[in-house]
């Protein structure tokens, strides 16, 4: 009896084995999808939860009306199963247009998680899966992140970080592109300083705020034609300004986000 015992817990353990290896990519699917409440689905996955591609959809929810939207190409990952034997989680992301270089995650209990240093580079359209107000402005042109290493517990973040929008555009103006922005920070988590500055372009967006504890997030600036704009270009330029918000004269109007 304890001979065909010891056989079938040996025949168990090397099904389960052979289940753990042969993991499905829709594994990692269900994850991200349950992780994020639907907001990112990793679509059409394909291989295994160790090796594996996909395409990222962005989403406002999980309703079947959500706005949604996908990033060109398939992103690819590579899981190490033999650091989650040890409790350490060791990802590396790849895709060929989004990401500069690999991006790895490695996370270790009791440890800050880190993120290796890369760019990501996406398409400014890919914001209208999520809703209001991307949906309305419907964005165009690409937004840059980059960063040499982060470190990320809960409720806190450090490491330099930057992004930029370049070659901006909008639905709501036939200017394209008005302009490339950039994002600076202080590159932690919370308190977090931001200051936005216009690079070049037609329209000038300029401003500074913070993020603090709990995520708040207080903003403030302008958004107005730059000086010495051609008379065409301001007008083509009302509707969208109007949307960033109120009008602080004739042709400025005030951003202001958060509380």
């Amino acid at each position: 009896m304890w001979r065909w015992l010891g056989f079938a817990l040996v025949a168990l353990l090397a099904a389960l084995l052979t289940v753990a290896v042969l993991a499905p990519a829709q594994w990692a699917a269900g994850a991200v999808r349950a992780g994020t409440g639907g907001r990112i689905d990793l679509a059409e996955s394909s291989g295994s939860l160790w090796r594996g591609e996909a395409t990222v959809v962005l989403a406002s929810g999980s309703d079947p009306g959500a706005s949604r939207a996908s990033l060109p190409e398939r992103l690819s990952w590579r899981l190490s199963p033999w650091q989650l034997l040890v409790g350490t989680l060791d990802l590396t992301l790849s895709h060929p247009s989004a990401l500069a270089q690999p991006l790895t995650i490695r996370m270790s209990p009791g440890q800050p998680a880190l993120l290796g240093a890369t760019t990501l580079r996406l398409p400014a359209s890919l914001l209208i899966g999520l809703g209001a107000p991307w949906n309305t402005v419907r964005p165009g042109g690409v937004i840059t992140l980059n960063w040499d290493r982060l470190q990320l517990s809960p409720g806190r973040m450090q490491g330099a970080l930057g992004a930029e929008w370049q070659f901006a555009s909008s639905s709501l103006t036939p200017v394209s592109p008005f302009g490339h922005y950039r994002l600076v920070t202080n590159g932690q988590y919370p308190g977090t300083t931001l200051q936005l500055q216009t690079i070049s372009g037609p329209l000038e967006l300029t401003g500074s705020g913070t993020i603090g504890e709990g995520g708040r997030l207080r903003f403030e600036g302008l958004a107005r034609p730059v000086p010495g704009t051609e008379p065409v270009i301001k007008t083509q330029l009302t509707g969208l300004i109007s949307l960033l918000g109120p009008r602080r004269d004739s042709e400025t109007a005030t951003l202001r986000f958060g509380s």
